[in-house]
């Protein structure tokens, strides 16, 4: 009985079972330079297994289809890391947390491998069950890019500043920089027929809306909060960011430059879209497709971080000089910035796909007059075309 491509993506990928456990019996590896390469060999191999089984290639609707085995066999390493650090596992990645990326054994670094082990599993195995090039397949392509792209982007550069310092083992995350970017490229330049002028709509009802408004409000004040946050967490020296760092939100101080990497993230990244969310809101393009695709790929960066970011701060291994004070203040200002942060951008982007839709379609044509007179205006200048 032939296998089919989903299935032979899912066995390759559990093959971090059986690796796992061979790196346990053997007492695992002591050098840095070591464990980066028997890195290597198992994406190799994870990759290679799909690719060997299907000689005809990937299937036309998705030219990245083998790479999709990698994305899961990390997603199971990362679940068995996170399950060690709090306990529920025995020592299977001790080796590697030791001497390949020990920053993965932080709070930030559970709850990040957690995300990676449950959503990005969840939602890579729904890319690979789809069997043709549709809008939930680009809609789940955006998210999943938005999400692993922001927690490389806060992992790489927080784990080679903090605390531990940077091994060969960080190289392994080149393929999780590199794929991602180069999926997001190709979803971003796909034209799908199911777009729609969502926006348009919206933006004409900017006036009379009180959603649309609520959306204008919410992206006006993250552009305050985030640039706000991001001044505290570079040492602004006003007393006003000193008090906010002391009394509500002493976690962004937290000395693995998580945190730290995440406000900036927001700042240089998060920020500008914000602005281009409120442009478009109030003076909508001609079509949605870009805002769709961008509010979607900013509700699955915005639901990655802010998960890892909420659970960090609450987590039992982070210092208590760190968690988040218990006076009334600073648990509602805290809470509320956050969730906010976390739940907006997915009704943003759910408004941007199921939203309001046009239902007049523009054209150059003349509106033709209901006129039965074979005289009328709009008959003679049809006859002379």
């Amino acid at each position: 009985m032939a296998l089919t491509r989903f299935q032979v993506s899912v066995l390759s990928a559990c093959l971090a079972f059986p690796i796992l456990l061979l790196m346990k019996v053997i007492g695992g590896v002591d050098n840095a330079a070591a464990i980066f390469a028997v890195g290597v060999v198992s994406l190799l191999v994870v990759f290679l297994v799909p690719r060997l089984y299907f000689s005809d290639g990937p299937p036309k609707h998705d030219p990245f289809y083998n790479v999709w085995s990698i994305f899961l066999f990390a997603s199971l390493v990362d679940t068995t890391v996170a399950l060690e650090n709090d306990g529920y596992i025995g020592k299977y990645m001790h080796f590697y947390l030791l001497q390949g990326e020990p920053y993965l054994k932080t709070p930030f670094g559970t709850m990040i491998n957690y995300w990676d082990g449950t959503i990005h599993f969840a939602l890579v195995l729904f890319i690979l069950s789809r069997k043709i090039y549709d809008e939930e397949y680009r809609l789940a392509c955006l998210y999943w890019c938005g999400s692993i792209i922001n927690s490389v982007a806060v992992l790489v550069p927080g784990g080679a500043i903090g605390k531990y310092g940077p091994k060969w083992s960080i190289l392994l995350n080149v393929p999780y920089v590199v794929i991602p970017l180069y999926i997001l490229f190709k979803v971003l330049s796909s034209h799908s027929a199911s777009r729609r002028n969502v926006l348009t709509s919206i933006g004409t009802r900017v006036k009379k809306g009180p959603v649309e408004m609520l959306f204008i409000l919410f992206f006006a004040t993250c552009i305050v909060v985030n640039a706000f946050r991001a001044a505290v967490t570079l040492d602004c020296k006003h007393d006003m960011a000193k008090n906010y760092l002391k009394d509500f939100e002493p976690f962004l101080a937290e000395d693995t430059s998580f945190p730290k990497m995440q406000m900036l993230v927001y700042l240089f990244y998060f920020l500008p879209y914000y602005v281009y969310a409120i442009y478009r809101l109030l003076y909508p393009g001609p079509t949605n497709g870009l805002m769709k695709d961008l509010a979607v790929f900013h509700a699955g960066a915005a639901a990655q971080a802010q998960f890892v970011y909420l659970t960090t701060a609450q987590h039992s291994r982070t210092a208590a000089n760190y968690r988040i004070p218990s006076t009334p203040a600073a648990q509602y200002c805290f809470w509320i910035i956050n969730i906010a942060l976390l739940v907006v951008p997915q009704l943003f982007a759910y408004r941007c796909i199921s939203g309001p839709k046009r239902t007049e379609k523009i054209t150059d044509e003349p509106v033709k007059e209901d006129n039965s007179s074979r005289d009328s205006p709009y008959y003679l200048r049809k006859r002379k075309q």
